[in-house]
Parts: structure tokens; C-alpha cells; sequence
């Protein structure tokens, strides 16, 4: 399998945290837009799967939605979409990303990412 294919794998299951977990290496990276639910730097595993994804709970859905890759050496490069819900307005909202990927055996080692945040706040009932 591909990085690119691990990377896909993640994004079709539509949040799920198994799945999702199953892809972060333990000694991992999330560099996350400020702005962004949880945004900031998250090291290790727990941290990022107890810390950043605990975002989730503030929506009725989301999900990443991954629409062009591009895989080099150990990297693999996501333009995608947030799609979701918030759950305190009931607003849907759709968010492009970026996200850049380091693999190492077939774990996620670093993400950086970087959003359009305001339409994930203007959901949320943000300013």
C-alpha cells in the first residue's frame, strides 16, 4: 500500500477514530492552523488523539474530504474539504485545506496543516 493509499484510507472513513488512530505513529506531529478547533502544535500520539481530536464533540459531523494527492518520497500532499455540522448552531459548513503528510513505515509521522477557518467559526457561532 502506497502513503498515498494510507492517507485515502483515513479520509473514507469519515472520522473514525480507529481508523484514524490506527494511522499516528506514536512519537507523531499535528501542527494545526491557530484558528482552527484545537489549533496548535500537538506531540505524540495522546495528545493528539485525547487533545486536538477532542474537537469533534463540538460537531454533529465532520469529516475530511480528500480531493487531490500527491505523493513524493515520504510525503504526501492533501487538497481536501472539512465538511460538517456544528452541533451548538446546527450550521453546515464546507472548509478547504492542506494538508502535508510524513510517513514512515506506513504510520503518520508529522501533518502540517493549514485551513480556512472561517467558515468552520462562522458555524460554530464564532467571530
Amino acid at each position: 500500500m502506497s502513503n498515498a493509499d494510507i492517507i485515502k484510507r483515513m479520509y473514507a472513513a469519515k472520522g473514525d477514530m480507529n481508523v484514524i488512530s490506527a494511522a499516528i505513529s506514536p512519537d507523531a506531529q499535528w501542527d494545526i492552523t491557530e484558528g482552527f478547533p484545537h489549533g496548535g502544535v500537538h506531540d505524540a500520539f495522546d495528545a493528539i488523539v485525547n487533545d486536538f481530536f477532542s474537537f469533534f464533540g463540538d460537531f454533529d459531523e465532520f469529516w475530511a474530504e480528500g480531493d487531490e494527492f500527491w505523493e513524493v518520497d515520504d510525503k504526501v500532499i492533501a487538497l481536501g474539504r472539512y465538511e460538517g455540522k456544528a452541533k451548538a448552531t446546527g450550521e453546515r459548513f464546507s472548509s478547504r485545506f492542506v494538508h502535508i503528510y510524513t510517513l514512515r513505515d506506513d504510520k503518520i509521522t508529522r501533518l502540517q496543516q493549514t485551513a480556512d477557518t472561517v467558515q468552520i467559526s462562522r458555524a460554530l457561532g464564532e467571530k
